[in-house]
Protein backbone atom coordinates (compact mmCIF):
# COMPACT_ATOMS: atom_id res chain seq x y z
CA UNK A 1 0.00 0.00 0.00
CA UNK A 2 2.79 2.57 0.74
CA UNK A 3 4.28 2.17 -2.77
CA UNK A 4 0.90 2.18 -4.08
CA UNK A 5 0.12 5.59 -2.57
CA UNK A 6 3.06 7.11 -4.48
CA UNK A 7 2.32 5.58 -7.35
CA UNK A 8 -1.01 7.41 -7.76
CA UNK A 9 -0.06 10.42 -6.20
CA UNK A 10 2.74 10.38 -9.04
CA UNK A 11 5.35 11.16 -6.89
CA UNK A 12 8.68 9.15 -6.42
CA UNK A 13 8.57 6.52 -3.37
CA UNK A 14 10.19 8.14 -0.71
CA UNK A 15 9.18 12.10 -1.65
CA UNK A 16 8.69 13.94 1.53
CA UNK A 17 5.53 15.33 2.74
CA UNK A 18 5.22 19.08 1.38
CA UNK A 19 5.70 17.50 -2.39
CA UNK A 20 3.04 14.82 -1.92
CA UNK A 21 1.10 17.25 -0.42
CA UNK A 22 1.46 19.63 -3.51
CA UNK A 23 1.16 16.71 -5.48
CA UNK A 24 -2.37 15.45 -3.88
CA UNK A 25 -3.86 19.33 -4.43
CA UNK A 26 -2.69 19.04 -7.82
CA UNK A 27 -4.50 16.09 -8.40
CA UNK A 28 -7.93 17.03 -6.28
CA UNK A 29 -8.31 19.86 -8.81
CA UNK A 30 -7.72 17.49 -11.21
CA UNK A 31 -10.10 14.85 -10.73
CA UNK A 32 -12.69 16.71 -8.52
CA UNK A 33 -16.35 15.71 -9.54
CA UNK A 34 -17.47 18.99 -9.59
CA UNK A 35 -15.07 20.02 -11.99
CA UNK A 36 -14.89 16.52 -13.72
CA UNK A 37 -17.13 14.20 -15.33
CA UNK A 38 -15.11 12.12 -17.38
CA UNK A 39 -15.82 8.13 -16.71
CA UNK A 40 -13.55 7.03 -14.02
CA UNK A 41 -12.86 10.53 -12.17
CA UNK A 42 -14.66 10.07 -8.96
CA UNK A 43 -13.07 6.47 -8.76
CA UNK A 44 -9.63 8.39 -9.44
CA UNK A 45 -10.46 11.00 -6.63
CA UNK A 46 -11.52 8.78 -3.85
CA UNK A 47 -7.70 7.02 -4.63
CA UNK A 48 -6.40 9.97 -4.32
CA UNK A 49 -7.64 10.70 -0.82
CA UNK A 50 -6.68 7.11 0.06
CA UNK A 51 -3.40 7.69 -1.05
CA UNK A 52 -2.86 10.93 0.74
CA UNK A 53 -4.61 10.23 3.88
CA UNK A 54 -2.35 6.53 3.97
CA UNK A 55 0.80 8.64 3.73
CA UNK A 56 -0.43 10.88 6.42
CA UNK A 57 -0.56 8.48 8.70
CA UNK A 58 2.87 6.84 7.40
CA UNK A 59 4.89 10.17 7.96
CA UNK A 60 3.30 10.37 11.23
CA UNK A 61 4.72 7.55 12.65
CA UNK A 62 7.91 6.61 10.48
CA UNK A 63 10.21 9.33 8.63
CA UNK A 64 10.08 7.76 4.87
CA UNK A 65 13.77 8.65 4.25
CA UNK A 66 14.02 5.94 6.75
CA UNK A 67 12.72 3.97 3.68
CA UNK A 68 14.18 5.75 0.91
CA UNK A 69 17.97 5.49 2.47
CA UNK A 70 19.42 1.81 2.15
CA UNK A 71 20.60 1.13 6.02
CA UNK A 72 19.33 4.29 7.42
CA UNK A 73 16.44 2.43 9.58
CA UNK A 74 17.49 1.63 13.35
CA UNK A 75 15.76 -0.74 15.88
CA UNK A 76 15.37 2.62 18.01
CA UNK A 77 12.96 4.02 15.40
CA UNK A 78 9.33 3.32 16.09
CA UNK A 79 7.55 0.11 13.58
CA UNK A 80 4.78 1.44 10.89
CA UNK A 81 1.34 1.05 12.93
CA UNK A 82 -0.73 -2.60 10.94
CA UNK A 83 -2.18 -1.53 7.92
CA UNK A 84 -5.72 -2.38 7.96
CA UNK A 85 -7.02 -5.02 5.74
CA UNK A 86 -9.28 -1.89 4.07
CA UNK A 87 -6.01 -0.67 2.98
CA UNK A 88 -4.76 -3.41 1.74
CA UNK A 89 -7.60 -4.95 -0.57
CA UNK A 90 -9.55 -1.55 -1.26
CA UNK A 91 -8.24 -1.37 -4.97
CA UNK A 92 -7.65 -5.38 -5.39
CA UNK A 93 -10.77 -6.40 -7.51
CA UNK A 94 -9.17 -10.17 -8.16
CA UNK A 95 -8.90 -12.70 -5.24
CA UNK A 96 -5.50 -12.94 -3.46
CA UNK A 97 -3.27 -16.29 -4.48
CA UNK A 98 -2.99 -17.14 -0.33
CA UNK A 99 -5.70 -18.97 0.69
CA UNK A 100 -5.00 -17.45 3.93
CA UNK A 101 -5.59 -13.84 2.98
CA UNK A 102 -9.23 -14.77 0.85
CA UNK A 103 -11.61 -14.16 4.16
CA UNK A 104 -9.97 -10.67 4.61
CA UNK A 105 -10.02 -9.46 0.58
CA UNK A 106 -13.64 -11.36 0.67
CA UNK A 107 -14.75 -8.95 3.79
CA UNK A 108 -13.29 -5.74 2.15
CA UNK A 109 -14.70 -7.03 -1.07
CA UNK A 110 -18.74 -6.70 0.64
CA UNK A 111 -18.49 -3.76 1.93
CA UNK A 112 -16.51 -2.13 -1.13
CA UNK A 113 -20.17 -3.41 -2.79
CA UNK A 114 -21.95 -1.97 0.20
CA UNK A 115 -20.40 1.67 -0.32
CA UNK A 116 -20.82 1.48 -3.80
CA UNK A 117 -24.70 0.91 -3.21
CA UNK A 118 -25.00 3.46 -1.15
CA UNK A 119 -23.60 5.81 -3.15
CA UNK A 120 -25.72 4.77 -5.95
CA UNK A 121 -28.73 5.41 -4.37
CA UNK A 122 -27.65 8.45 -3.41
CA UNK A 123 -26.89 9.34 -6.96
CA UNK A 124 -30.30 8.37 -7.98
CA UNK A 125 -32.37 10.01 -5.62
CA UNK A 126 -30.50 13.00 -6.10
CA UNK A 127 -31.15 12.75 -9.94
CA UNK A 128 -34.53 11.66 -9.63
CA UNK A 129 -35.15 14.75 -7.05
CA UNK A 130 -33.88 16.82 -9.78
CA UNK A 131 -36.16 15.61 -12.40
CA UNK A 132 -39.27 16.80 -10.05
CA UNK A 133 -38.38 19.70 -10.44
CA UNK A 134 -38.26 19.66 -14.47
CA UNK A 135 -41.30 21.57 -16.08
CA UNK A 136 -41.81 18.26 -18.15
CA UNK A 137 -42.25 15.96 -15.42
CA UNK A 138 -46.01 15.85 -15.04
CA UNK A 139 -46.43 15.43 -18.79
CA UNK A 140 -43.77 12.32 -18.89
CA UNK A 141 -45.53 11.13 -15.81
CA UNK A 142 -48.95 11.12 -17.03
CA UNK A 143 -48.18 10.36 -20.35
CA UNK A 144 -46.66 7.02 -19.22
CA UNK A 145 -49.69 6.49 -17.13
CA UNK A 146 -51.71 6.95 -20.53
CA UNK A 147 -49.47 4.33 -22.23
CA UNK A 148 -49.99 1.97 -19.32
CA UNK A 149 -54.17 2.88 -19.14
CA UNK A 150 -53.87 1.92 -23.36
CA UNK A 151 -51.94 -1.35 -23.06
CA UNK A 152 -54.40 -2.73 -20.15
CA UNK A 153 -57.34 -2.07 -22.17
CA UNK A 154 -55.81 -3.66 -24.85
CA UNK A 155 -54.93 -6.81 -22.68
CA UNK A 156 -58.37 -6.97 -21.36
CA UNK A 157 -59.73 -6.67 -24.98
CA UNK A 158 -57.74 -9.94 -25.62
CA UNK A 159 -58.78 -11.72 -22.90
CA UNK A 160 -63.01 -10.50 -23.31
CA UNK A 161 -62.56 -11.87 -26.57
CA UNK A 162 -63.94 -15.40 -26.46
CA UNK A 163 -66.33 -14.28 -23.54
CA UNK A 164 -67.95 -11.32 -25.97
CA UNK A 165 -68.72 -14.35 -28.74
CA UNK A 166 -69.85 -16.86 -25.80
CA UNK A 167 -72.41 -14.29 -24.40
CA UNK A 168 -73.86 -13.58 -27.87
CA UNK A 169 -73.99 -17.14 -29.04
CA UNK A 170 -70.84 -18.01 -31.38
CA UNK A 171 -69.88 -21.20 -29.47
CA UNK A 172 -67.06 -22.11 -32.71
CA UNK A 173 -66.11 -18.46 -32.58
CA UNK A 174 -65.65 -18.36 -29.01
CA UNK A 175 -63.02 -21.44 -29.14
CA UNK A 176 -60.99 -19.92 -31.62
CA UNK A 177 -60.86 -16.51 -29.42
CA UNK A 178 -59.76 -18.56 -26.99
CA UNK A 179 -55.79 -18.22 -28.35
CA UNK A 180 -56.25 -14.25 -27.46
CA UNK A 181 -56.40 -15.32 -23.67
CA UNK A 182 -52.69 -15.65 -23.56
CA UNK A 183 -51.87 -12.89 -25.50
CA UNK A 184 -54.17 -10.50 -23.23
CA UNK A 185 -52.60 -12.24 -20.13
CA UNK A 186 -48.94 -11.49 -21.81
CA UNK A 187 -49.90 -7.82 -22.65
CA UNK A 188 -51.27 -7.27 -18.47
CA UNK A 189 -48.00 -8.95 -17.10
CA UNK A 190 -46.28 -6.45 -19.38
CA UNK A 191 -47.66 -3.22 -18.29
CA UNK A 192 -47.67 -4.51 -14.11
CA UNK A 193 -43.99 -4.26 -15.06
CA UNK A 194 -44.48 -1.53 -16.76
CA UNK A 195 -46.13 0.03 -13.54
CA UNK A 196 -43.12 -1.19 -11.57
CA UNK A 197 -41.01 1.12 -14.04
CA UNK A 198 -42.98 4.44 -13.67
CA UNK A 199 -42.99 4.15 -9.97
CA UNK A 200 -38.92 3.85 -9.50
CA UNK A 201 -38.00 6.16 -12.55
CA UNK A 202 -40.56 8.96 -11.50
CA UNK A 203 -39.67 9.16 -7.93
CA UNK A 204 -42.77 8.26 -6.45
CA UNK A 205 -41.99 6.73 -3.40
CA UNK A 206 -39.68 9.29 -2.92
CA UNK A 207 -39.84 12.30 -0.29
CA UNK A 208 -40.13 15.40 -2.11
CA UNK A 209 -36.51 16.50 -0.02
CA UNK A 210 -34.04 14.41 1.35
CA UNK A 211 -32.99 15.22 4.91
Amino acid sequence: MLAESYRVLQVPFGTDMPQVRHAYRRLVLQYHPDRNREAGAQEMFLRVQAAYEYLQRFHNVVPVTAYATAGAASASQPKPQPVSDWDRYQYVYDPPADPKEYNAWAAVARERARKQKEKDHAAYIRATLAMKKKWWYPVARYGSYGVLLFGVLVGASFISIPIFFLLNGYFKPSLMGIITVPMGLKIVQVMLAFRVDIRKHFGEDLPETVS
